[in-house]
């Protein structure tokens, strides 16, 4: 059965995404910045959102050949994931989206073999994406920087998106 701890050994997330500008948003969390193309996804601006979804998919899964790799005593001399992808736009999504992940090893095939399913099945970011995750997100709607100034106190509204 799975139960959710929330204890305060449990590892937790937090981002903050920000829009700097009707171009570019910028993606905070634990002192590092990653800035994100926003508008209309112009890949000129920096990542787009779904390539920055592939590429956390990817450092995912590397990060678990890493892990996996250590704990069967198995040597990795390069490891990189590949995505191709076709954007759909009506309804907004990818598919079909396929990924190939290389590796350089003088280890036995079927021992990479178990790897690749090993780093490819389980991890945080990986289980997410595969278990289709749904976030539950809510609007908070906040006074602007002028009604603040003006002394206005302006309304303030949560709304739950449904699960």
């Amino acid at each position: 059965m799975n139960q959710t701890d929330h204890s305060a050994a449990t590892p937790r997330f937090h981002v903050e995404v920000k829009r700097v500008s009707a171009q570019k948003a910028r993606a905070e969390a634990h002192g590092q910045t990653l800035e994100l193309a926003i508008k209309g996804g112009d890949p000129a601006l920096g990542f787009t959102a779904p390539e920055t979804l592939l590429a956390a998919f990817g450092a995912c899964i590397l990060s678990n050949i890493t892990r996996d790799a250590a704990e069967m005593g198995l040597r990795v001399d390069h490891a990189e994931v590949v995505f191709d992808g076709v954007k759909h736009t009506d309804p907004l999504g990818i598919d079909p989206l396929g990924y190939r992940l290389v590796i350089h090893s003088p280890e036995p095939a079927e021992a990479l073999q178990d790897l690749y399913r090993r780093a490819t099945t389980d991890g945080t970011a990986t289980n997410a994406l595969l278990k289709g995750l749904q976030p539950v997100g809510e609007l908070s709607i906040e006074p602007t920087l002028a009604d603040t100034v003006a002394g206005s106190t302006g309304h303030h509204t949560k709304e739950r998106t449904p699960r």
